[in-house]
């Protein structure tokens, strides 16, 4: 296993990032990342993303920070069962920008990148853009889906390695 805290951006930033899994695909309860002990703990709460009908896995982007400290959070959409822990190759596809600033980035993983003509929102079929949408339902003032060019920007201006 990939040690996360030593855990450096993808050599391939932005366009690829190293995605640390936080939360299985289909799981009802949350999972939450405990910096102290160094491992994923089951939360008694439900999943957001589960309850929504989310089927990917959640996480954050390794080499951008690790909960509770600042970090990324990404959406992956992917066909494996990664579990906590486990660090994928992911491509970054688009993000939802929120109006609190905990935007989700939304990464496709090394797999299922070739089924699509690009990595980026706008080439998803119907049922994965759908499921994504299900996640936000109500889009307030200042928030929305954007693609990867946007995401990829934004990773690129909020680059700790940059500061």
């Amino acid at each position: 296993m990939t040690n996360i805290n030593e855990l450096k951006l993808h050599p391939d930033f932005p366009e690829k990032v190293w995605v640390v899994i936080e939360q299985p695909a289909r799981e009802p309860y949350r999972f939450a990342y405990d910096p102290v002990s160094d491992t994923f703990i089951r939360k008694t709460i439900k999943s957001l993303f589960f309850e929504r009908g989310f089927s990917g896995a959640y996480g954050w982007i390794g080499g951008m920070g690790i909960p509770p400290d600042p970090h990324f959070d990404v959406l992956l959409i992917t066909g494996q069962n990664p579990q906590p822990g486990d660090v994928l190759e992911g491509y970054i596809c688009g993000v939802f920008f929120r109006a609190d600033g905990d935007h989700k980035f939304v990464a496709l993983d090394a797999e299922l990148r070739y089924r699509v003509h690009k990595p980026d929102l706008d080439s998803m079929d119907e049922e994965t853009y759908t499921e994504l949408k299900r996640l936000y339902p109500r889009i307030g003032e200042n928030e929305g889906w954007f693609g990867a060019e946007a995401a990829r920007e934004y990773l690129k201006k909020n680059n700790p390695a940059q500061a």
